[in-house]
Order: C-alpha cells, then structure tokens, then sequence
C-alpha cells in the first residue's frame, strides 16, 4: 500500500516536473519571439503539452484582430469563436482593414487569422462561455484575451489554470514589448521631421529596385526633388516657417505619387521618390504633375503664404553607367543641377551616356 502511494507521488511529482518545464519553455519563447505572428505561432506550439486544447483563440482590442488555433478545418466554428472573442472584449464584428488578411497556416494542425469577412450576416449567439479565459494586459488603450477550449471543459485542473495565468501574463509582456519594438524599428527608418524614409532607408529600397533592375531588366526611376531657393525661406522667415513647408511639401508628395512608390526625404530640403515598375516617359509625366503641384500649391504658415517651385533631376534603370546605388544617386544628382542651371523649376531627365564621357562625367565629380 505504502509503495503504491509512493509510485503515485512520484508519478504525479513527474508530472509536474513536466509541465514546469513545458510552462519554462513556452514563457522563453513568448519572450524571445520577434512580432505577433510568431508569438502566437509559439503560443499555439507550447499550449498542447500544458492543457491538450482543442481551440485556442487569442483576440486584440485594436483593430478586431482575431487568431484561432485548432484541430479542426471548420469557418463556421471560428467565425463563431471570432464573435464570441469580440464580444467578450465590447468590440462589434464588423468588416474592416483585416478583411483582406492572408491566412496563415500551421504544420501540425490549423492556424488562422480569422478575418472579418468570416462573418456574413449578424447571427444572434448566446454568450455562453466556450472555454477558459485569461484577460491579456496589453496597455491602456487596448484590452485582449486568451481562449482555451477542451473536448471537456469541466477537465481543468486547478494546476492548468495556473499555468494558464502564467501563459496569459507571459503572452501579455510579448505582444507589447513586439508592439514597442516595431514602433522603434519604423522610427528608427523615418525622418521625424516629414515621416517620410530617411537616407538609409531610402537607399535599401533604392537597392532593391536596382537589382530587379540589373537582374531582370524591369524599368525603375529615381526622382530628385529640390525646393528651390529654399533657402531664403529660412534665412527670412525662420527655421520652424521653414519645417512647416518642408512637411507641408513631404505631404504633398506622397500625396502625388502612387501607393507603391517610395517617397525619401534624402537631404536637407531635397526628396527622394523611387518608381517602381516605372519607364522614363511615365516617370516624366508624373515628375511634371509634381512639379505643377509645388508650383501652385500655397504653403501656408502662420506668417502667411509662402509660394515656392520644384526642381526635379530624373535618372532610370536600366542604365549602361548605372551599376550601383551611388552611381544612380549621381546621375539623379547630375539630373537635378541641371534643372537648377537650366533656370529651376523644371525636370530633367538624365540621358545615358557611352561609358567613356561616364567615366569622364564620374571622375570629374569625384575632383
């Protein structure tokens, strides 16, 4: 009898043993995990050593954004778990930006962001709980939830529910310490000035464009934008009248250009945009509808008005004396002084030259 009780103990110390160090493993991960899809693709890997779950939903305040793990392939369920999620968080399903999100899937079993499309009409759902629940603490703006469900709900231990507290404040830390950490990468990549792609960022997507380029021949050009006579604006009205233009004008690049091209402040008062996909006639065309733009657009500052215009240096690849980031930099930059000693407020587009007079043209520059 004796050696039996003892047979159990250490049985169940075992088992213990082996849930601490399943719980140890899943919390490093969570930490250690670089942005919301891999948390939840650790999250839904280490639950299942813990708890045996059959569906596991984890659900964020912002944006109604829902991800459902489980052992079977059923919409109709996860779009169901999906409403309870929200409700449960005073969010109203609704159709919004997440509509369009891809699916992700998952080796072992069925992972998914469950996008509001999921749900066709209202359907009148009881609120009955669907599994355990562990509030997430995930800032002052944002709540959210774990959901753990079981084939049998009335089979959690007092110990699962522990470890799934640790989980839930574990899974809390990851999503805001990702979250701050985005926030920093995408500020560490824009000027805090325009919020436009500061020079280092600008030149890697420069980067890529001029290696589809090189490899695979597919049009891309470089405008460079120079406000002209910016100079006088801050020389005469002040520095902070001449922040006030700067952002004025990085606001109405963006607002110019297409979706897919990239806009850079790359000095001073002069900007980058990048054309992806883009020929040197329709590069042209879109640089003179800037250019228009500039030349008529009132910047308005405190003070008054300030009425400004544009010149604009344009270089293409594929170029014979184009091989690198800083010689399609140059030849923008060549572009864009000749626009200014031509009289300013015009573009120009760069001619490819045979490589000798390039040659000439590059170490003339370098003097």
């Amino acid at each position: 009898m004796v050696t039996q009780e003892l047979a159990h103990a250490q049985d169940e110390l075992q088992q213990y043993h082996q849930r601490l160090t399943a719980l140890h493993h899943l919390t490093d991960a969570l930490a250690s995990s670089p942005d919301e899809e891999a948390i939840i693709k650790v999250l839904t890997k280490g639950l299942p050593p813990l708890v045996d779950p059959v569906m596991v939903g984890v659900a964020r305040s912002q944006r109604n954004r829902v991800w459902i793990w489980s052992d079977s392939q059923s919409r109709e369920r996860e779009a169901h778990v999906r409403r309870y999620l929200l409700r449960r968080l005073g969010q109203s399903p609704s159709h919004d930006a997440e509509s369009n999100a891809p699916l992700r899937g998952c080796r072992s079993r069925h992972l998914r962001l469950v996008p509001p499309s999921a749900l066709h009409a209202p359907i009148q759902e009881q609120d009955s709980t669907l599994g355990q629940e562990v509030p997430l603490s995930l800032g002052s703006e944002e709540s959210g939830l774990l959901l753990v469900q079981l084939k049998d709900q009335d089979h959690f231990t007092p110990r699962e529910r522990e470890a799934l507290e640790t989980v839930g404040a574990a899974l809390s830390l990851a999503l805001r310490y990702a979250e701050t950490h985005q926030q920093a990468r995408t500020h560490a990549l824009r000027d805090p000035l325009t919020d436009l792609l500061n020079p280092q960022a600008f030149e890697r997507a420069l980067m890529r464009e001029l290696s589809v380029g090189l490899r695979y021949g597919v049009p891309a050009c470089l405008l460079l934008l120079d406000l002209d006579f910016f100079r006088i604006v801050n020389d005469r009205l002040g520095h902070t009248a001449g922040d006030q233009v700067l952002k004025m004008a990085a606001d109405l690049i963006r607002g110019t250009v297409r979706d897919s091209d990239i806009v850079g402040r790359y000095r001073g008062n002069t900007f980058a945009v990048v054309l992806p996909h883009t020929n040197r006639q329709q590069a042209h065309s879109l640089a003179e509808r800037l250019r228009e733009r500039v030349e008529r657009y009132p910047f308005t500052i405190e003070t008054g008005q300030v009425r400004t215009t544009a010149s604009i240096g344009l270089a293409a690849v594929p170029d014979t004396t184009v091989v690198s980031v800083s010689e399609w930099i140059m030849v923008g930059d060549v572009a864009l002084n000749d626009a200014k000693s031509q009289g300013r407020n015009r573009v120009i587009l760069h001619a490819p030259k045979p490589p000798g007079v390039a040659c000439a043209l590059a170490l003339s520059c370098a003097a």
